[in-house]
């Protein structure tokens, strides 16, 4: 069963995220978060829980509070003790290069999309 975790503030960008990975069956179970903190703790919490982490992590960089960067940061500190490999995608607004280059840094992120998210960058990521 493939699951996925939406972090993004942005509820409505949320919302047409699901309802893209839902119509096109992209993942069997959708998770979103408003607050990157609460992705982290239930990860954190169920490290060895491989039925209960996501396969992929969408993952907004511009949050109030723990933005995109700071989860990254607290993700890498726990990486390594995971039980199962988490891909995460950023999914920004953002179009700065070094932004890219910065994200692609940290080994868990397979990508950088552009916001809005569209069905075929969704199936790619299966």
């Amino acid at each position: 069963m493939s699951k996925v975790f939406i972090i993004d503030d942005d509820v409505i960008h949320q919302r047409i995220a699901q309802i893209m990975i839902e119509k096109h069956h992209t993942y069997n179970v959708i998770t979103s978060y408003t607050e990157a903190i609460k992705a982290l703790e239930f990860i954190s919490e169920n490290l060895n829980n491989k039925s209960e982490l996501p396969n992929v992590i969408l993952l907004d960089l511009n949050m109030p509070v723990v933005d995109g960067w700071d989860f990254l940061k607290r993700f890498k500190q726990f990486d390594q003790e995971l039980i199962k490999d988490i891909h995460i995608y950023i999914v920004s607004s953002s179009v700065d290069e070094t932004d890219k280059i910065r994200a692609l840094a940290y080994p868990p992120v397979k990508g950088f999309i552009s916001k809005p998210l569209s069905p075929a960058i969704l199936k790619g990521l299966i």
